[in-house]
């Protein structure tokens, strides 16, 4: 993948329109609203529906655009107008979310106003809508984090190509191609820029994982003992460099500290450290 393939993130979304060429969300809404607004009185809308019915038109239409850019690029600012009328659905936001009763409804599903007007309220009718409008606000914090995060690291090639990765379906590989990162140097990034900028995306979002324990927090919780017994089973094989690694694992020591001590390089020491994770962990009996 090339690199001078990758547009800049840009920091206002623009759409092409069919009457305007490009322009921004806002730029289209003040396009489109004082027209909207003289249709929807002219179709025998009253005043005080119409900043419901607009902003329930404008929302929807940015779920259109949101899902293909090019959705308006074709049409006029009639054609536009058009797709926001059926779009707002006046009827359905008089009679369900408003809960207005009408006498036909009255007459047919119950004799006594009362208990049509409870079992109107009964049925939650305004729960689609509930749904749909939770359902916008996390889109809507989700767009707010990506993009004040992609201002924060804009001059940041890995951490844009971090953003990139964590926020769509790219492989790592290419993700840490287009950072510049390959070979030994993807796992730094992968650790060093990904993982920190994921935490921070959830931190801002207030979306956190469950911790999951490991042998580490049950140790030092005070749960000395399957580590200890761990340390008597290689004592008693003689396997005097596991003993030393858990040992050293124990005291919260260094890789470095580690390959002095035992005078090995940094590839076998990791392996050893590795072994002694993966076996503290069956013990601890705590996820890898």
């Amino acid at each position: 993948m090339s690199t001078f393939n990758i547009k800049p993130y840009p920091r206002v979304a623009v759409y092409p329109t069919g009457w305007a060429g490009e322009r921004t969300f806002d730029e289209i809404y003040a396009d489109l609203t004082p027209n909207l607004n003289r249709l929807l009185r002219y179709y025998g809308n009253v005043d005080h529906e119409l900043p419901d019915l607009v902003a329930h038109a404008f929302m929807r239409l940015w779920m259109e655009l949101i899902a293909d850019k090019t959705f308006l690029a074709t049409a006029d600012k009639g054609g536009a107008l058009s797709l926001l009328l059926n779009r707002t659905n006046p009827q359905i936001f008089r009679k369900v979310y408003r809960h207005e009763v009408y006498l036909d409804d009255l007459a047919t599903r119950s004799g006594d106003p009362d208990e049509f007007i409870i079992d109107g309220f009964d049925h939650g009718h305004s729960r689609g809508y509930a749904e749909f409008a939770e359902a916008i606000d996390l889109r809507l914090d989700i767009e707010r984090a990506i993009g004040e995060t992609a201002e924060k690291y804009i001059d940041s090639l890995p951490h844009l190509a971090a953003l990139y990765y964590i926020t769509t379906e790219v492989g790592p590989d290419d993700a840490a191609a287009i950072a510049g990162k390959s070979g030994t140097k993807k796992c730094w990034w992968l650790t060093s820029v990904v993982k920190p900028l994921r935490h921070e995306l959830c931190e801002m979002l207030e979306l956190f994982a469950p911790h999951k324990p490991t042998w580490q927090d049950r140790y030092r919780a005070g749960v000395e003992a399957p580590l200890l017994r761990l340390i008597d089973r290689y004592e008693a094989d003689g396997n005097v460099r596991m003993v030393a690694t858990l040992q050293s694992m124990a005291a919260y020591e260094s890789c470095k500290q580690l390959m002095q001590r035992l005078q090995l390089p940094k590839s076998h020491v990791q392996y050893l450290r590795l072994m002694g994770h993966r076996e503290l962990n069956r013990i601890y009996r705590c996820a890898a």
